[in-house]
């Protein structure tokens, strides 16, 4: 009897957790188009290191654009930077901590920071090769809902 009710009371606790997770992920894909869904980028942080040092960098952007996620899982950017202006479409989806968008048939994963009602910090790492050179290039956005 004790077995019985020890192997319950784990399966509780495991669905329980198992349901909490996938509330947060839909609470979050819900929060991203709810109320309009127009997210301005407060700031978006971009630095780069690699092999060669000339090519290292640290920039920060302050009112960088907004992004619209839209119910059906898709949206539109704008970006204006220096008066240049830039504006597209994507698709997006999300868990409980990655957030996905496919921006010119090119998937970029964000890791989830930080997620409020209305803020969200997201950040996304990339490795790669150019020219005999090894790049990391890190890219953080914080975000807020309008």
């Amino acid at each position: 009897m004790k077995r019985v009710n020890l192997l319950l009371i784990v399966l509780l606790v495991a669905g329980t957790a198992l349901f909490s997770s996938c509330s947060k992920e839909a609470k979050i894909e819900k929060n991203l188009w709810n109320n309009g869904g127009e997210w301005n980028v407060e700031s978006l942080v971009s630095s780069q290191t690699s092999t060669n040092p000339a090519d290292n960098f640290n920039e920060t952007i302050f009112n960088y654009g907004t992004y619209t996620f839209k119910k059906d899982g898709s949206g539109i950017y704008t970006i204006t930077v220096d008066g240049d202006f830039e504006t597209g479409t994507f698709t997006y989806s999300n868990t409980e901590d990655k957030l996905t968008l496919i921006i010119n048939n090119q998937a970029r994963v964000f890791d989830i920071l930080e997620w409020e009602k209305d803020k969200m910090k997201i950040s996304i790492t990339e490795n790669y090769m150019s020219g005999g050179e090894s790049i990391t290039y890190i890219e953080t956005l914080d975000l807020k809902k309008k």
